[in-house]
């Protein structure tokens, strides 16, 4: 058995029992302790993992696989209620597998392996929403096939015809900005619409934000200003990106800048096409950063502004959004929770202020408010 047969041996028993594919992380994990390599080599030999810390993956990525695959093998009677699987006994783990019987399943996914548009060769499925699939893919048309990602719209109805259609029309308008990927191709294919964009190679500040570790009032500043400025130039396009949160602004590897994905929610002000969709949803997947505005159907640039104001807070005080607690006007009570200067202290109370009026009204206003504090 090759490696990667051994990758696809253990990815497949996941999915069996979990419903939930390897990441392309976890599988890079996998790939470098089974040809004997340190965590240190496999960061600086794998490209998935080159923005990640070495601590990070053995503390935390490796440490959640092994449990994940301890789990599986006993759930399917390999192992006994006292094993664990660990890096040093990987190897020997699949071959107990595969000498009990486990059988090779077949790829759940038809998506893997397919070549789109005889241009883009699906390789990872990455993410499943309610209205989409992403894959990660390579473009078999350039040198070194560089990475990019295909995301495939579920269904084909007529509200998935115009949510595609907003989404390439909005990510067209917005051109090529330095820190929003790129939309590299818009399809229709065998009844379903694809959308193609540009792979942005870093982590999610996600994973930054970790629970009860504070950041420094500069790291936020820094932190708010990055966001601030790819906003500054959404909103002058009149459009709301409604779905600002952690896992979609990633710290690019190659300069440490934050970049804005998933424009999948996206709202184009003043256009008839949103209209109907406006009182049926919220637009958005991560509710803790969602404004009341928004929650109800009606959200303005400010609703972004309350996103980031979030963001901030919950970088300056280690805790997640849910946790705070909010006065008898609606409005939240952290301060006290934070080693924060009044002057950024009342920006960022401004930012999530319950009243939408007398927040910042866009991402021009409250990046001005920021360099002020230089």
């Amino acid at each position: 058995m090759t490696v990667e047969e051994a990758i696809n041996f253990l990815g497949d028993m996941v999915y069996q029992q979990t419903g939930q594919h390897l990441s392309r992380l976890e599988q890079s994990i996998i790939r470098g302790v089974l040809q004997g390599l340190t965590y240190k080599e496999i960061k600086e030999s794998d490209p998935s993992a080159r923005a990640y810390e070495v601590g990070y993956l053995g503390r935390y990525v490796a440490y959640k696989l092994w449990q994940k695959l301890t789990k599986v093998l006993r759930k399917s009677e390999i192992f006994g209620p006292d094993e664990k699987v660990v890096a040093a006994n990987l190897w020997d783990c699949i071959m107990r597998a595969l000498q009990q019987g486990i059988p090779l399943a077949k790829p759940a996914d038809p998506m893997l392996g397919k070549l789109m548009r005889m241009r883009y060769r699906i390789t990872e499925h990455l993410v499943s929403t309610e209205y989409s699939d992403t894959y990660l893919a390579e473009d078999e048309n350039l040198p070194d096939r560089p990475f990019c990602l295909v995301k495939r719209l579920k269904s084909q109805s007529e509200k998935t015809s115009k949510m595609f259609d907003r989404e390439s029309r909005v990510l067209y308008r917005l051109g090529k900005h330095d820190r929003i990927p790129e939309l590299l191709a818009c399809f229709e294919e065998d009844g379903y619409f694809y959308l193609v964009y540009e792979f942005i190679e870093g982590q999610p500040i996600s994973q930054e934000l970790i629970e009860a570790q504070p950041w420094e009032e500069h790291q936020v500043i820094a932190l708010l200003q990055d966001i601030l400025e790819i906003l500054v130039f959404v909103h002058k396009q009149d459009i709301i990106h409604r779905d600002v949160h952690p896992d979609n602004l990633i710290k690019r590897t190659s300069d440490g800048k934050i970049v804005l994905i998933d424009f999948g929610a996206v709202k184009e002000i003043n256009t008839s096409q949103n209209s109907t969709d406006q009182t049926k949803s919220c637009g958005g997947t991560q509710q803790d950063y969602i404004p009341p505005e928004q929650a109800i159907g009606c959200p303005r640039l400010c609703s972004d502004i309350y996103a980031v104001g979030i963001i901030g807070i919950q970088a300056l005080t280690g805790m997640k959004p849910k946790q705070l607690r909010v006065d008898n006007m609606g409005n939240l009570i952290w301060q006290q929770n934070a080693r924060v200067t009044p002057q950024l202290a009342s920006i960022l109370d401004r930012m999530v202020l319950y009243a939408f009026p007398q927040r910042y009204p866009s991402a021009t206003e409250a990046l001005q408010a920021i360099q002020e504090l230089d």
